[in-house]
């Protein structure tokens, strides 16, 4: 497995690259929509919909359009759809999106808010929001991709905030989990972005890096990534 993006030191900087590969995956498996319904049925409304401006300006027909899917088609149903998670940015803000597998965070409180509100939270966090006007609007003009990781006691693809994880007990019980964020323009002042999960057991993938990388992080991103006991953890083995 490529862990080129797991670096040392440990960096929470915005760093992405250029990509011209497809933004989602046009057969997706099925594991991931029978997940979404479940997290739908459970969350309902709270994990998707879009705000007055989306509706003012139609950024779900410009999205069903630019995905190439039925204009008929909803928030709940184009969700069900894809394998990816997804939001609309539009002027610098998330006004529509539908987030079923999120990696800590509450998509109801980031709804309508701009990139430097959304990353708030976020440890070591000076560049990345410095940088978020910036990147909103770059994300406008470029097909963007970057990798978010973490280790985690839940081999669940949803990690929401009321979603309670297991106890660490053992390494076989230890999980990589990585984002894929895909950033691709709509129009000169609308973006879509696109999250795909993928959760392994951490033993399939192990290199020794990835506690190099961790025992390089910060005590602020230690305890925001909840890596504090896994860390400890890992550097008894």
């Amino acid at each position: 497995m490529n862990l080129d993006y797991v670096k040392i030191p440990f960096s929470n900087n915005p760093s992405m690259i250029r990509f011209d590969g497809p933004v989602f995956n046009k057969s997706p498996d099925k594991n991931y929509i029978f997940e979404k319904e479940k997290q739908i049925k459970y969350f309902n409304e709270n994990i998707y919909g879009q705000t007055n401006i989306s509706i003012e300006n139609n950024l779900l027909h410009k999205l069903l359009f630019y995905l190439g899917f039925d204009k008929s088609l909803g928030i709940k149903d184009l969700s069900l759809k894809l394998e990816e998670d997804f939001a609309v940015m539009f002027n610098g803000k998330m006004e529509l999106g539908s987030i079923c597998f999120p990696s800590g965070w509450d998509f109801s409180e980031k709804l309508g808010k701009d990139f430097s509100f959304i990353h708030e939270p976020v440890a070591d966090n000076s560049k990345l929001i410095s940088s978020s006007r910036k990147l909103s609007e770059y994300m406008c003009k470029q097909k963007i991709q970057r990798w978010v990781w973490t280790v985690t006691t839940s081999k669940d693809l949803s990690e929401h905030p009321k979603l309670k994880k297991p106890k660490l007990t053992t390494f076989e019980n230890l999980y990589f989990r990585v984002e894929t964020q895909t950033s691709t323009p709509i129009d000169e002042v609308t973006s879509l972005f696109l999250i795909k999960v993928n959760v392994y057991p951490l033993h399939d993938v192990w290199d020794t890096k990835i506690l190099e990388s961790i025992n390089s992080m910060s005590d602020n991103v230690l305890n925001y990534k909840g890596l504090v006991e896994i860390k400890e953890f890992l550097n008894k083995m």
